[in-house]
């Protein structure tokens, strides 16, 4: 899951990600269980400052909880504090605080004041609020305030700053609207397809070049050193720490388990799961002709296979929960009574009949029950813990000047001694380096630790903690070149067939540039010209059209002859045809506004924070949020 934020984090996506977790928190599910970084040092401690107003560090910490949380859930995977803090999740918390913080202040600056009756319309309309008989339930309110740690006079105080809030960014973006032109403008463009004939000439279709000379050699081999150079290696200690290392000091009482089990029953809640068969017909007729075979007390077995035609394997789905299922499916099939079959239900995949055979009825776990499960819940939560403050004591004692030998030996670090690796893991004889945890991290911080220095704390998904001290560097460096004399050879050869290919595909291009037809100048060559389908400014996975000369084509006009070449040879290409859709279907026009008009809001969203900060300073107190988290 950290590569996956890594990879995407400079994006859109994780900034929307980030603001939705944050700003709206919602009704449920929002619960703070141990704190999952350190306490800061004061409990008044400032980690900013916007306009008039500070943010505690006390606030941040409350904010990180539930979008912690909800970032486990909508990434998948475990997040530990380490990881959190590498990628910067407490500064992106952060930044929405003080944007809520700057927005805030503008609508009390603009008197956006609210009545006692929006507060009361806004509570009473809630769907979390409301119970199956559409009215709003004071129980359920209750109870949906206390699942989340909240008063009724806490959550009126959030909704007067909320709805402001609310009110002002829908007063900004609510008449966005992305113009129709501009619309059809951009479907045209992603949506273009050019036509082209296409000459293929690939490398294995060069002629022989014959072997090189000595001095072909020799010249090769020093104008391409980088691709004969022996890897680089380096020597390191490595001093790690696993959640199993940690295990025997931890102990669970059963009063710590009955409290988690009272905070944490929802958890333990099994919903209802029916076993269901499903009838699964191709056409309608076929499906009404099922029914009423049933209903005529055929076997559904035997009509499911006989009439519907299907695999006997593909009747029983098993147990399932109704979420396992696509709404109208669960909808019929919860609606069920035991052994009677359904009336027709279509979906995409065809028309399905469905019969319950078995129910089985909610229920919530005992504390027997879950006992063990929560027993093994807890332990990770104070593996997860435990490695957090040995993170932080050992970060520190680093920054203190100790030595990597004398801190491992004091928090019962393991070490691990390398004498010499690549940066995959492999010793100067090829044989594979031994760690004892995932090598691929190690290796990576390894290789950015310069020389006689001392990496930071770093943590892995799978929980463990390490640190790595580089004792030695082996630079880079060209290998001899009787050691390496087959490469050259192969790598001169490789090189000359792909400029001979190369000159073919000039010379083809200029033969049509100066009027002869491209058919007959590639007949001339015994070559083949073909015309693939129409190409799309992506290329396709397996159209056999280069990405390099699908660009080319992209940026020629009708009748240019473009070359490209990758690894498998060169390519001619001339352009017959541009199509362009001549309009913008409903579908896509509404997919399209829902994009554009999003990412236009965004930015003017970013605009406005922006240009507050201008009327409301805002200083971060990088001390305090280094010391809270």
């Amino acid at each position: 899951m950290l590569q996956a934020i890594r990879t995407r984090a400079g994006g859109i996506v994780v900034k929307i990600l980030f603001g939705l977790l944050i700003l709206s928190f919602g009704f449920w599910g929002v619960y703070t269980r141990s704190s999952f970084f350190q306490d800061p040092k004061s409990p008044e401690a400032v980690v900013a400052t916007v306009g008039a107003r500070d943010i505690q560090s006390q606030e941040l910490q409350a904010a990180l909880q539930p979008a912690l949380e909800r970032l486990r859930a909508q990434l998948g995977g475990t997040l530990n504090p380490a990881q959190a803090k590498q990628l910067g999740i407490p500064e992106a918390v952060l930044d929405q605080l003080i944007d809520q913080s700057l927005l805030d202040q503008e609508a009390a600056r603009l008197h956006l004041d609210l009545s006692d009756d929006v507060i009361r319309n806004s509570i009473t309309s809630n769907p979390a609020f409301i119970s199956q008989d559409g009215r709003f339930n004071r129980d359920q309110f209750n109870q949906v305030l206390a699942m989340n740690h909240m008063t009724e006079e806490s959550l009126v105080a959030r909704l007067r700053t909320e709805i402001p809030r609310g009110d002002l960014l829908q007063a900004l973006t609510a008449g966005v609207v992305m113009p129709g032109p501009e619309i059809d403008t951009i479907y045209r463009y992603r949506n273009e397809t050019r036509v082209a004939d296409i000459v293929a000439i690939p490398l294995a279709a060069a002629s022989s070049v014959g072997p090189p000379s000595a001095a072909d050699i020799s010249k090769f081999y020093d104008d391409h050193q980088d691709l004969f150079k022996a890897a680089e290696y380096r020597g390191f200690t490595v001093a790690s720490l696993t959640a199993s290392d940690v295990t025997g000091e931890i102990t669970i009482s059963d009063e710590d388990l009955k409290s988690a089990y009272n905070e944490r029953k929802d958890d333990f809640e099994v919903p209802e799961q029916r076993q269901v068969q499903q009838l699964l017909a191709p056409t309608q007729e076929k499906a009404k002709a099922a029914e009423a075979a049933l209903a005529a007390g055929q076997d559904f077995t035997q009509v499911a296979t006989t009439i519907a035609g299907q695999d006997p394997q593909t009747i029983d789905l098993g147990l399932l929960k109704a979420s396992d299922l696509p709404k109208p499916l669960a909808d019929a099939a919860f609606d069920l009574p035991l052994d009677k079959p359904s009336e027709p239900v279509q979906d995409a995949l065809g028309w399905h009949i469905l019969r319950v055979v078995k129910i089985e009825p909610p229920k919530t776990l005992s504390f027997d029950e879950a006992k063990k499960q929560l027993t093994e819940a807890l332990t990770q939560e104070q593996e997860a813990d435990r490695l957090d403050h040995l993170a932080n004591a050992v970060d520190d004692a680093l920054a203190g000047g100790g030595t990597l030998t004398d801190i491992a030996a004091k928090y019962q670090l393991k070490t691990t001694a390398i004498t010499a690796s690549d940066v995959g893991g492999r010793d100067p004889d090829g044989k594979p380096i031994s760690l004892p945890i995932p090598m691929k991290d190690v290796l990576k911080v390894a290789f950015d630790t310069g020389e006689n220095e001392t990496s930071r704390v770093n943590a892995l998904e799978e929980g463990a903690i390490f640190v790595v001290h580089v004792d030695k560097v082996v630079p880079s460096r060209p290998k001899p070149l009787a050691d390496v004399k087959d490469q050259v050879v192969a790598a001169w050869t490789a090189e000359q067939k792909q400029d001979a290919v190369k000159k073919e595909a000039d010379a083809l291009a200029a033969a049509v540039a100066g009027g002869t037809p491209l058919a007959k100048a590639a007949a001339d060559q015994k070559l083949t010209v073909t015309t693939p389908p129409p190409l799309s400014r992506k290329p396709q996975p397996g159209s056999g059209v280069p990405a390099p000369l699908v660009a080319k084509l992209f940026s020629a006009k009708i009748g240019d002859t473009v070359t490209a070449s990758d690894e498998a040879g060169a390519y001619v290409g001339q352009l017959k045809e541009i199509q362009t859709p001549e309009n913008t279907p409903a579908s896509a026009a509404g997919g399209l506004q829902a994009e554009l008009g999003n990412s236009a809001r965004y930015d003017l969203v970013g605009e406005l924070t922006d240009a507050l900060k201008k009327r409301y300073p805002v200083t971060i107190h990088r001390d305090v949020l280094d010391r809270s988290f």
